[in-house]
């Protein structure tokens, strides 16, 4: 259950949530690095800022022609003495302890009872007036005498520190982090989007490489230079794979063509023989030839043939296939009915195989259809459907009607398993789209979506 949010399949959203959290951690990691500093270092910065005070004492000390000392502070140094006498005093001490100059008129040590030859450098915490003072000394050489200037700082700073600096630090910080969060989140999101841009176009060429267009090729100038590689190898196994599919179509091609004239040499010889050949093997001798071009217009219309793509009246190709086919039908005792939703659909199409793809899925009907069944053909806008009474398709078996050479292990009517084929590849050429489903006649259904 932890961490579902990095389970989103967008990777622009899942590196902007992490950025996200990565500013809010490392926004709470500086706040709390500032309060350990505040506690832990505060008594050091509290001495350095005293000995610098000191400093600027001892620069405005003075001594005059009768040895008196005096101490003239200006500006911001002046006022602060002045405006926190309370909380914030100053003394001057000779070498023997006494007091020479003091912030409040007060003339005794901040240190009282440590003699100032232990108080160079020296710093602690000691209760002045009942509050406790932070006190630094440092010992100054002024005019071959030496000087100590005592500094004392009440724990009123800190605490006014902690009460208004610390929150409005805190506060300051939270609003810089959420605002870096909202930049950082518009940004990386545009950015990671904008890097992936080239990968979704991409994997939209890649779409485009069917069994058709094997001469497609992914583009790889606007990717990722970490990304090329891949896209490289993926291309070449693209021309790899042209280069056997078109040597198989050249196969099937060529076998279909040396086939066809011996078969039609052997037929003649045959009919020669008249009475005394048996009329199977005529019959055994034209399904031979039949395969053999069904082979060759796999291998044409597989291989990429330029279609002639023309507008076309489907309801004039669906009455020349009934016409074809009627001598068909009558023998297997099969009515074929003609259904136009409207009459005057036409489609962008190649004329002759259309005429094929009908006329396959038509005869793979009637083969299939009981005596007195019927067989009717539906023309619809967008496609057209051809449907039966025969025993219809298994569902586990209408993924594979549309193999090569694939026959069910029970269908014991004639054929190769090209007929089907060759519709799926003519529908594929023009883009359609061929499914077999459940008739409500009882058979098979062959839906052609356009």
């Amino acid at each position: 259950m932890r961490w579902q949010f990095l389970k989103t399949p967008s990777l622009a959203l899942r590196l902007t949530v992490v950025f996200s959290l990565a500013i809010a951690i490392v926004a709470g990691l500086y706040m709390a690095v500032q309060a350990v500093v505040a506690h832990r270092f505060g008594d050091f910065i509290t001495q350095q800022s005293l000995m610098g005070q000191s400093h600027d004492i001892a620069d405005a000390m003075a001594i005059d022609g009768k040895g008196q000392l005096t101490v003239k502070l200006q500006g911001p140094d002046a006022e602060s003495f002045d405006a926190f006498f309370a909380n914030l005093k100053y003394r001057v001490l000779a070498s023997d302890g006494r007091v020479l100059a003091s912030s409040d008129g007060d003339f005794n040590s901040l240190l009282p009872g440590v003699p100032p030859s232990e108080q160079d450098a020296h710093y602690l915490r000691t209760e002045v007036n009942r509050t406790l003072f932070h006190v630094a000394t440092v010992r100054h050489r002024i005019q071959g005498q030496d000087y100590w200037v005592q500094v004392g700082r009440s724990d009123r700073f800190a605490q006014l520190t902690q009460e208004a600096i610390l929150p409005a630090m805190t506060e300051a910080v939270g609003i810089m982090a959420a605002l870096a969060i909202v930049v950082l989140a518009v940004l990386s999101y545009w950015g990671v989007r904008s890097v992936l841009r080239p990968i979704r176009l991409a994997s939209e060429a890649a779409h485009t490489v069917a069994q058709n267009n094997l001469s497609a090729r992914i583009p790889v100038e606007p990717l990722p230079a970490e990304i090329r590689p891949l896209v490289i190898a993926f291309n070449e196994v693209l021309a790899r794979l042209e280069l056997a599919f078109h040597a198989q179509q050249r196969f099937f091609a060529n076998a279909a063509h040396e086939l066809k004239t011996p078969i039609a040499l052997l037929r003649g010889q045959l009919e020669a023989q008249g009475a005394r050949v048996p009329p199977e093997t005529l019959g055994d001798v034209d399904a031979l030839g039949r395969t053999v071009n069904q082979l060759l217009h796999v291998a044409e219309v597989a291989g990429g043939r330029v279609l002639r793509k023309q507008p076309v009246a489907l309801a004039e190709i669906t009455q020349q296939v009934s016409g074809f086919l009627s001598w068909r039908a009558q023998k297997a005792e099969v009515s074929l009915q003609i259904v136009l939703e409207p009459p005057d659909v036409r489609v962008e199409a190649d004329a002759g195989e259309l005429f094929v793809l009908i006329k396959n899925l038509v005869e793979n009907a009637i083969d299939h259809s009981p005596s007195g069944g019927i067989v009717r053909i539906s023309v619809t806008p967008g496609g057209l459907c051809v449907e039966d009474q025969g025993k219809g398709v298994a569902e586990h078996h209408r993924a594979h009607v549309f193999e090569r050479f694939w026959r069910a292990s029970d269908n014991t009517k004639p054929g190769s398993g090209l007929g089907l084929a060759i519709c799926m590849e003519v529908s594929r050429a023009h883009g359609w789209r061929l499914e077999c489903k459940q008739s409500i006649l009882g058979g098979a259904l062959f839906q052609l979506d356009f």
